[in-house]
């Protein structure tokens, strides 16, 4: 199953990359306002949530990058962008580059759950990421090991027009779950996370 995660995720990542891209066009900026707005509110709370100090922080799933660029210019610990997805780490690789922060992130492909480093994170984020995975409990279970201080991570809310568009985008292409409050509630319960 993750190879054809893998193989979904390196066809689809131009287009993904281009979700969180700075075209300023009218269309673009619709689309933003209406569909997206949730998601810049989440990636600002997230960064502002992370002190601007020499902290270690863990990108799992990291896609093109745009969150471990935001902390390059604020933290000055440790930044690793991981995905299992090359054309993904390429894409962060090259955004680095054209933003001259290539020196102080770095971009690695691999499978999160085989992924023990020898020391933990501060902090690690896990956006888009969980909802891709038929067995959350042990992606999460494992992200937390990896995790000294907080794991910042988001759930897909099931109902509502974007869990529909979502699934239109999705769900035939590769492996959606979208949550419900229960869903949560229930895994952070069986990981005994308060």
């Amino acid at each position: 199953q993750l190879e054809s995660k893998k193989l979904f995720w390196n066809k689809y990542s131009d287009k993904f990359d281009a979700i969180y891209g700075t075209r300023n066009t009218i269309f673009n900026d619709l689309i933003n306002k209406w569909f997206r707005k949730t998601m810049k509110i989440r990636f600002e709370k997230s960064i502002m949530a992370i002190p601007a100090a020499n902290v270690s922080v863990l990108d799992i799933g990291c896609g093109p990058g745009h969150y471990c660029f935001a902390l390059a210019k604020k933290v000055s610990g440790e930044i690793l962008g991981i995905d299992f997805s090359q054309n993904m780490i390429n894409l962060a690789a090259g955004h680095a580059r054209e933003l001259n922060l290539e020196h102080k992130i770095e971009f690695r492909v691999g499978d999160i759950l085989k992924f023990n480093p020898a020391t933990k994170y501060d902090y690690a984020i896990m956006m888009g990421f969980i909802e891709y995975f038929e067995e959350p409990e042990a992606i999460l279970k494992h992200a937390l090991t990896l995790t000294n201080i907080k794991l910042f991570i988001s759930f897909p809310v099931a109902g509502g027009i974007l869990a529909f568009q979502r699934k239109l985008r999705y769900k035939r292409r590769c492996f959606l779950k979208l949550y419900h409050y229960e869903d949560i509630a229930d895994l952070m319960d069986r990981l005994n996370v308060k």
